[in-house]
């Protein structure tokens, strides 16, 4: 019986933690959901890629200095559904970008709209004065 409880035990605690660990992947606490930033800059690197695309691109600031920015949008299967493509950007393409921004300061957020090549696509992130999703605040 003991081991039997010693095997048994220790893969019931591990399939009890998965759950909670996935949950943990998927919070947007880092994010300032009161604010948006509309960015300019030149697309570096895009990639489609689970468990979320990355658009990475250099945005001058108002001293003149490159800042690299990385945002997020949803995996590609989500960004299928909202007219994403794997092809979309490219090094050096230029896009306007509409982000949330992270609390901390940092360029990194996550993308609500994105404009590139004369097309505007939506990304993950609510814009500001749009309503909320049936249950989220």
């Amino acid at each position: 019986m003991k081991v039997k409880l010693r095997v048994v035990l220790p893969i019931a605690l591990a399939l009890m933690a998965v759950p909670v660990a996935l949950l943990a992947h998927h919070g947007a606490a880092i994010y300032d959901n009161t604010k948006r930033v509309n960015l300019e800059g030149i697309v570096t690197e895009w990639s489609w890629s689970n468990p979320h695309c990355l658009l990475e691109f250099d945005v001058k600031d108002d001293k003149g200095n490159t800042v690299h920015w990385v945002t997020e949008a949803s995996n590609p299967p989500d960004m299928v559904k909202l007219g994403w493509s794997k092809q979309m950007f490219k090094p050096g393409d230029k896009v306007t970008v509409t982000a949330v921004p992270a609390k901390n300061g940092l360029p990194i957020g996550v993308i609500a709209l994105v404009e590139v090549n004369g097309q505007t696509f939506k990304g993950m992130g609510r814009a500001l004065g749009a309503p909320a999703p049936a249950g989220k605040p």
